[in-house]
């Protein structure tokens, strides 16, 4: 169910990009005469702002995406060079690839074999038309469904049975391995499939082309924000997001500092991989915790809860029950025997300390109270760990 509701989350953002480009689409002819006249030309804009964020992020996939709608929709208003049919194919394939191809670079080597990529597709597809080739035309007249309803959709059914497919396989992705990139993708393809349905009215299409580049942008800021306030490896708040947060605190608050006991030695037994899966387990008990708190990872094995408009004595048994729920908790590991080659399977564990400080009169900045809990930490470790102190 869990993973149900971060899927969902995570395409929120391109579902409501949609929902919009749709109210425009239906209100075309409510909207004033200089709003209708720039979206005639605002998904170029969409496409190059789109492609300069690439650049400045060195986000390669948004890059050569921009660059393909770009291409696409230029074509799509010169039906004499290039038909819907063969975008139909290239588009969805693209987005399955540039899906699936790693981060390189834009202007390395790998950058400049997918340029070779996309030139390779554009010639191949010029080709086809100016060849009138028959097997291709066959292709994409083949009929799946034999029904006369299917004939409404006004293109091949084999392009639609593409774009599905690619649909579900960004849909694995997504629910397997979130990220705001891959679901801006999937919004991408919904959108780019809409606007192919309405080929024949230019306006509807640029509309659907234009939130395309709308929410590749949004992707790009998204992910960088993500990439500055999230920790890759825990998936929680980073230092800097604690940083502004601790400026927003006002009133009462606490500070709860928590140290993983003795990570240096378990890193060295058991191995960095090890070491990641313990940090990403006690992050994961931590954004748990209740009383509003709000967990980060300040840095190595260190975490910081902010409890805004609590009392230490109330965050006192909030932290309680977590340093409680971590040392419970068992990560199986696995290691081959000496000489006899078989994989044995132990289970680790490991315990927090943590220190606490709440604003007072003596403390009066969210800096002094940080310091605080974190002195409030060391006696934790010279009471002997595993515990909490105040």
């Amino acid at each position: 169910m869990k993973d149900i509701l971060k899927f969902i989350k995570y395409l929120s953002l391109p579902m409501a990009v949609i929902t919009t480009a749709a109210l425009l689409f239906f209100n075309i002819s409510r909207l004033p005469l200089s709003i209708t006249l720039t979206i005639q030309y605002i998904s170029y804009g969409f496409f190059i702002i789109g492609m300069l964020l690439s650049l400045r992020f060195n986000k390669s996939k948004v890059f050569f995406l921009c660059l393909i709608l770009g291409i696409s929709q230029l074509l799509l208003s010169n039906k004499t060079l290039i038909t819907s049919d063969i975008l139909a194919f290239l588009i969805p394939f693209n987005i399955l690839l540039f899906s699936f191809i790693r981060e390189r670079g834009i202007f390395t080597i790998w950058g400049k074999l997918k340029f070779l990529i996309i030139a390779v597709q554009f010639a191949f597809s010029v080709w086809l038309m100016q060849s009138i080739h028959a097997d291709f035309r066959a292709l994409m007249n083949h009929k799946i469904i034999n029904f006369d309803f299917v004939d409404i959709i006004p293109i091949s059914q084999m392009s639609v049975l593409l774009f599905l497919l690619v649909f579900i396989a960004l849909s694995i992705k997504i629910y397997s391995k979130p990220t705001l990139m891959e679901s801006s993708f999937i919004g991408v393809l919904i959108m780019v499939f809409i606007a192919l349905l309405l080929k024949d009215n230019l306006l509807g299409l640029r509309i659907f082309y234009a939130m395309s580049g709308f929410l590749l942008i949004l992707g790009v800021v998204e992910t960088s924000y993500f990439m500055a306030y999230r920790d890759e490896l825990t998936g929680i708040p980073a230092r800097r997001a604690l940083k502004e947060s601790m400026l927003k605190l006002g009133g009462k608050y606490v500070i709860a500092m928590i140290d993983i006991d003795f990570f240096k030695k378990f890193n060295d037994t058991y191995g960095h991989d090890a070491g990641d899966e313990v940090l990403q387990m006690v992050a994961s008990n931590l954004a748990q915790v209740g009383g509003g708190g709000k967990a980060f990872r300040f840095g190595g094995e260190e975490f910081t809860i902010l409890f805004p408009n609590k009392t230490r004595e109330a965050a006192l048994p909030l932290l309680e029950e977590l340093r409680k729920s971590v040392a419970k908790q068992k990560l199986p590991y696995k290691k081959k025997s000496k000489g006899k080659g078989k994989v044995v399977t132990k289970q680790l564990s490991v315990t927090i300390s943590i220190g606490v400080a709440e604003k007072n009169e003596s403390l009066k900045t969210s800096e002094e109270v940080l310091k605080a809990a974190d002195k409030a930490l060391y006696k934790a470790k010279k009471n002997g760990r595993n515990c909490v102190c105040k």
